[in-house]
């Protein structure tokens, strides 16, 4: 029997785990969307077309690639955590995406190289993908496996929080940064700073992560000999763990990034590149907006401790569907009126509901896994989930607001996107909730590969 987590004995400050694996995961986030922040200068500097909307397509594809690499991270590094252990693994994570945000903040530019700056700048938008795909898997199973159980709602979702918290430092060093320099200065230079301030930040974290200890669930394992020999062949061959997959996939997890890709992400391109408002004044609303809705996440997230994880998730898809069309065209209206402050409104409310639905997800994902393969089901889901309906919902969007001339033609899109989702939601992920199957402590029905050698076995 696993170590039980209730047990305050010998477990270190849950306030301390939290913060420690939020702060190297919230800095990832910050390096992996310090892009979004500078799509449009980056775009001018490495991507040059003569067609806005094109050159902005092109730049948003630039950040949905690195979308198809985080599955490769995940394959990657998901079973590492499971074999050497979680805290290993989100420190090697932190190290590779500090280089390559470095890396870009040091490219030269197209009227340096030509054609060799793009290919550059894509090859570490991959090399972050990969980092962050293996990264924020093992940091929720850390945090999870260190939790009270009647808690792991709330403690995971600080870790969830970490994604809009990383891109609202973004914003906010990019207007500093706008706002202090020169258009000139900082087109020529200060657009490197956001990525260069990486290097001392990730040093500072990663002594803090190798300061942290193992969880006691893995160590456990390690020390009975219990872990699995194959982890990703373990959960791929599980009728179980694909049925999981498969919930978490097309509903909780396809909602989260619809929901976030179309709040956040897609918001941005929408002021900017749609409704043509300024870059610095776009940044601030969406700041201020992140800002108002992060303390939602444990408030989301303890709720769903008492009553549930789908049943919030649920709520939350029901809720922004609703909100979703009105929010859009009402901020369209504001803009056209100057009326800044309810345009930060609208894109809190719908910042808040986005909240409602992420929040309770990595428990939910996390708890549909035995802990031999528990990361390595938890990246699987969670990326291809983001695959299917986030990495490139920004492209898509700006593709049918372009071609349909309608600037609404992106959120009808993300809605019709949610509609499988809240199926999915609705049917299975209740029904599974209901059972109790997503609060699997021990191993799928076929027995787990041992690390033990037949002699110690």
């Amino acid at each position: 029997m696993l170590i039980d987590h209730q047990s305050k004995q010998l477990r270190p400050s849950m306030l301390r785990i939290i913060a420690s694996s939020s702060v190297g995961t919230m800095l990832e986030y910050y390096d992996f969307f310090i892009y979004v922040a500078l799509t449009s200068t980056l775009t001018a500097l490495f991507l040059p077309s003569t067609d806005r909307v094109v050159a902005s397509m092109a730049g948003v594809a630039t950040f949905g690639i690195a979308y198809v690499a985080r599955p490769l991270g995940t394959l990657i590094f998901s079973p590492m955590s499971d074999k050497i252990g979680r805290k290993k693994t989100f420190v090697i994570t932190l190290v590779i995406m500090g280089v390559s945000t470095v890396g870009i903040g040091c490219l030269p530019t197209y009227a340096a190289i030509g054609a060799a700056a793009p290919a550059a700048l894509l090859v570490l938008r991959i090399i972050q993908g990969v980092a962050l795909g293996g990264e924020y898997g093992s940091a929720v199973v850390y945090v999870m496996e260190h939790s009270p159980t009647n808690r792991r709602g709330m403690t995971t979702s600080v870790l969830q929080s970490t994604a809009t918290v990383g891109l609202l430092f973004a914003l906010l060093i990019v207007c500093i940064l706008k706002l202090s320099l020169e258009p000139h200065s900082f087109n020529s230079w200060g657009w490197r700073i956001p990525f260069l301030v990486s290097a001392p930040i990730v040093a500072i974290a990663t002594w803090i992560r190798l300061g942290m200890t193992e969880t006691p669930t893995f160590s456990e394992l390690k020390d009975t000999g219990r872990l699995s020999a194959s982890p990703l062949q373990d959960t791929l061959t599980s009728k179980m763990a694909w049925k999981m997959m498969l919930v978490a996939m097309l509903g909780p997890q396809g909602a989260t990034s619809v929901s976030l890709y179309t709040s956040i992400i897609y918001m941005l391109y929408f002021l900017e590149n749609v409704l043509k408002v300024d870059s610095t004044r776009a940044s601030l609303c969406l700041g201020i907006a992140i800002a108002v809705a992060a303390p939602a996440y444990p408030m989301f997230g303890r709720l769903s401790d008492s009553i549930g994880r789908a049943k919030v998730i649920l709520l939350g898809i029901l809720f922004w569907i609703a909100a979703a069309y009105p929010c859009i065209a009402g901020i369209r209206s504001s803009v056209a009126a100057n009326q800044w402050a309810l345009v930060t409104a609208q894109i809190a409310i719908l910042a808040i509901l986005t909240a409602m639905i992420m929040a309770p997800l990595p428990a939910f994902i996390a708890e549909s896994f035995p802990p031999q393969s528990r990361t390595t089901g938890f990246g699987l889901s969670q990326q291809f989930g983001n695959i299917l309906f986030g990495g490139f919902l920004p492209l898509i969007s700006l593709f049918f607001v372009k071609y349909t001339g309608n600037d609404l033609a992106g959120i009808i899109y993300s809605m019709i996107l949610m509609i499988p989702c809240l199926i999915v939601t609705y049917f299975w992920g209740m029904k599974q909730e209901a059972k109790g199957q997503h609060q699997i402590s021990g191993a799928y029905r076929t027995p787990l590969r041992s690390n033990r050698s037949p002699a110690q076995q």
